[in-house]
């Protein structure tokens, strides 16, 4: 072998050795990161953040399952500085840059940033106000291999059940209705306060732009959505046509065909309304900015063709467009009209008009398709019944609700707490089909209740907020004897 080999050799085993180590991220999901914070799993209470101060943990905070920071009133021990605050969760660190939380208020008493695997560069996380947190490494101190920790998760649901002290028990329905009915308040006027919170530095508009845009996503998409409605603000389409807020949408999110990295076929391209987007976003002064999103920022596997982020860009894009330049009186007319409703039938006529607006047939391109070049959606709505329903019941009612607030009218408010507490349920979700199993029985359905939305949602915050947490001895059911004694 040559010097000159030697050396190329030497060299290729210095680098295979100073690789830097990067796990498989495949599997690992932010709900996995946030399971091992709240379980504390590491083998030390002193850790160190990346950019070398102590943290010791006294207290991980409470599970926050809606909108914002994950844990909430955190005790944190930083260079021997007593903390208090929040706690942001991610699987990588770059995350926070990518759900653009450095640009959020709300996080902005965040006191430190917990991921599973530092990718970044960034030896402290930036919040919205200029200050910088330690971000912490979970990888370096887990205490178990995780496998094992995922076995674990995995057993959490059955646990629940098991230990559950409603379980198996009589239910007293009417009570427990009662119950579930003030849970769904509670999680509605908690939304409510979400939104006068964006409101110190939102509009309306932008907020209900935003909220619908995260309610598209489901879970696979709801993050990137709700990052391109903040790219592109509902300002920025004022006296657009469809076509050009579809060109705006398309290309900022990095998915128009020309921004793939596989290149679609000429058959496929060199469709009329494809070249038209084409030609528009190349002139478009968006295209020349340098802070578009990737392809790879969306979710396609695993997701149903009618949830595909393009087919969701499309519906916003037709939403907007329809609108006429005002979201807030698109919708808001008709929640007013819930001020003079006082019968189930007419508040059940407002919530079918309120879906109207939204279930609004597709139109050109994206009649029959759900991704470009892929067909097979039988002209089908681009907002599906039950998605629409949700949008309705957890973004534009809290929305109309704050503004009823601002407006200082009481009956307007009252109101749109009355057309919330009839509105028809939607799909079950995780939340509730865990609820189904854990307190309810075949001698005792779910189905006695005869849910609402309303006792949906409180069912949600039920096992959100108290299950999830084995918040047991503050369990509402027990709290307010929704549950017969045992016989004897």
């Amino acid at each position: 072998m040559s010097d000159i080999e030697n050396v190329k050799a030497f060299a290729k085993r210095l680098r295979e050795i100073d690789k830097t180590y990067a796990p498989d991220l495949d599997k690992i999901d932010e709900a996995f990161v946030q399971q091992l914070w709240q379980g504390q799993r590491f083998f030390s209470t002193n850790m160190e953040a990346i950019d070398r101060r102590a943290i010791r943990v006294l207290k991980p905070g409470v599970w926050n399952h809606d909108e914002g920071p994950d844990f909430m009133h955190a005790e944190i021990e930083i260079d021997g500085q007593l903390l208090v605050g929040d706690v942001e969760i991610h699987v990588k660190a770059s995350d926070w840059y990518a759900h653009r939380h450095y640009l959020n208020s709300r996080y902005n008493r965040v006191i430190l940033h917990a991921v599973f695997f530092d990718d970044d560069i960034n030896l402290r996380t930036r919040l919205q106000n200029g200050k910088r947190v330690p971000t912490l490494e979970l990888l370096r101190w887990i205490d178990v291999p995780i496998g094992d920790v995922f076995d674990e998760t995995k057993k959490t649901e059955a646990d629940a059940t098991r230990f559950c002290r409603v379980t198996g028990n009589r239910l007293n329905l009417q009570v427990l209705r009662g119950v579930f009915e003030s849970l769904g308040s509670e999680r509605f006027l908690e939304k409510a306060d979400a939104i006068r919170l964006f409101r110190t530095r939102l509009n309306f508009e932008q907020i209900l732009y935003e909220g619908i845009m995260e309610a598209l996503g489901y879970r696979h998409n709801s993050t990137p959505l709700r990052e391109l409605a903040q790219r592109v603000p509902f300002e920025n389409f004022d006296q657009k046509s469809e076509l050009e807020i579809q060109t705006i949408l398309f290309g900022v999110a990095g998915l128009l065909p020309s921004q793939r990295e596989k290149p679609l076929p000429v058959e496929v391209v060199d469709n009329p309304f494809i070249v038209a987007l084409e030609s528009r976003w190349r002139a478009s002064e968006h295209a020349s900015r340098p802070d578009h999103m990737t392809a790879a920022r969306w979710r396609f596997g695993r997701v149903r063709p009618f949830n595909y982020p393009t087919r969701r860009i499309a519906a916003m894009s037709q939403l907007i467009h329809h609108c006429q330049g005002s979201l807030m009186m698109y919708f808001l007319p008709i929640c007013e009209k819930a001020a003079t409703a006082n019968t189930p039938k007419l508040w059940r006529a407002i919530q079918n008009e309120l879906l109207a607006l939204l279930m609004f047939e597709p139109t050109g391109y994206w009649q029959t398709r759900y991704n470009f070049g892929k067909e097979g959606t039988r002209k089908a709505a681009l907002i599906g019944s039950h998605r629409a329903l949700e949008i309705i019941i957890n973004k534009i009612l809290p929305v109309a609700y704050i503004w009823a607030v601002e407006a200082d009218s009481r009956q307007l408010q009252d109101a749109i707490l009355q057309l919330y507490s009839n509105c028809t349920k939607t799909q079950d979700n995780t939340d509730i089909r865990q609820i189904k199993k854990q307190i309810f029985t075949e001698v005792q359905p779910i189905a006695l209740l005869k849910s609402t939305a309303k006792i949906q949602q409180g069912t949600i915050r039920l096992h959100r907020n108290y299950c999830a947490d084995r918040l047991c001895d503050l369990c509402p059911i027990l709290e307010h004897n929704a549950i017969f004694p045992e016989d004897g």
